[in-house]
């Protein structure tokens, strides 16, 4: 399904997070989901060329969020999402995850965005600053579950989500699912450097103008 500013407005709100039976089933409907609604929405507008800047992007689709997505009617008091631009993401040498979504009493998962296009590949995607920060445990070490999204701003979606996963797979990877009931979406399952395991949710939003 397409998601359109008419669409949204007629949607159905999903159910109060605190009737959800799992964690996997909150995250997709309450994070998945609505990232993609938002990402839909953001290339309705036509606005991401291939020099769109990471931050740019992040804040369209998180204002998205919160104004026209199904959970929009949560996130004064149930969800709270937060964004942390790239250019203020350094404090105290410390980077921080691009985008946080905390679900009152039920979940915490952090998100790391990267952008696909000439000078930033999929190896980028999966390197140190990418993937790498949650396999080491420099993000998340305390949670079981995260997130990465690709900005693909260049390239054919098709060979990049192939090549992703195929680098994803060299990440320590322990099991793979390309199917997530939403478009261009997988999960990668991975051991961290603790030996603990951590869940990442892939999520390809594809900008590239045709």
């Amino acid at each position: 399904m397409t998601y359109t500013h008419h669409n949204l407005k007629n949607r159905k709100y999903a159910s109060a997070p605190s009737r959800i039976k799992s964690k996997e089933e909150t995250i997709k409907i309450f994070i998945l989901q609505p990232l993609f609604e938002a990402y839909q929405i953001v290339r309705s507008e036509d606005v991401i060329s291939n020099t769109t800047h990471e931050d740019t992007i992040t804040r369209r689709i998180i204002d998205h969020i919160k104004r026209d997505s199904s959970i929009s009617i949560y996130t004064d008091k149930t969800i709270d999402i937060s964004f942390t631009p790239g250019e203020s993401s350094e404090n105290g040498g410390l980077t921080r995850p691009d985008i946080k979504f905390f679900i009152s009493d039920i979940i915490k998962i952090f998100i790391e965005a990267k952008r696909i296009y000439k000078g930033s590949t999929p190896g980028t995607y999966c390197g140190k600053e990418g993937l790498g920060r949650f396999l080491s445990g420099y993000y998340s070490s305390q949670e079981g579950h995260a997130g990465m999204i690709a900005y693909i701003q260049e390239g054919r979606l098709s060979d990049i989500q192939k090549e992703i996963i195929k680098k994803v797979n060299g990440c320590n990877c322990t099991e793979l699912k390309e199917d997530l009931g939403i478009d261009n979406s997988f999960l990668s399952l991975h051991k961290r450097n603790s030996n603990s395991n951590i869940k990442i949710y892939h999520l390809l939003f594809d900008f590239v103008q045709h």
